[in-house]
């Protein structure tokens, strides 16, 4: 009856350790895994951030055009004032009798 008993207790013991056996290998390798996922979204990111600092990089252009648009306003602007000052210019020569050696008094 002991040994029937004591039989028992290490068969209990044997399945036991075997689950727990089982169960450590399960964790394991899912942490394995998780680990190996991990790694590869750090790899992915890191090449994510490599490509949208060159894409910041390469559209620098754009954010600058707003200053062009800027400067071209101004420009056209001065060369209106240019075009006006000119003609006014052009019609008080073309009014002297003289060109340009007369002046008006």
């Amino acid at each position: 009856m002991v040994t029937g008993m004591i039989a028992q207790i290490y068969t209990v013991w044997f399945i036991v350790l075997a689950v727990a056996t089982v169960v450590v290998l399960l964790a394991a390798t899912l942490l394995l895994v998780i680990l190996s996922v991990a790694r590869s979204i750090l790899r992915h990111g890191t090449q994510a951030l490599v490509a949208a600092e060159a894409i910041a990089a390469d559209t620098k252009v754009i954010w600058a055009l707003a200053d062009t648009n800027r400067v071209a306003g101004d420009i056209l602007d001065t060369a209106g004032r240019i075009e006006g000052n000119g003609g006014r210019i052009a019609a008080l020569l073309h009014d002297t009798p003289a060109g340009l050696g007369g002046v008006r008094a």
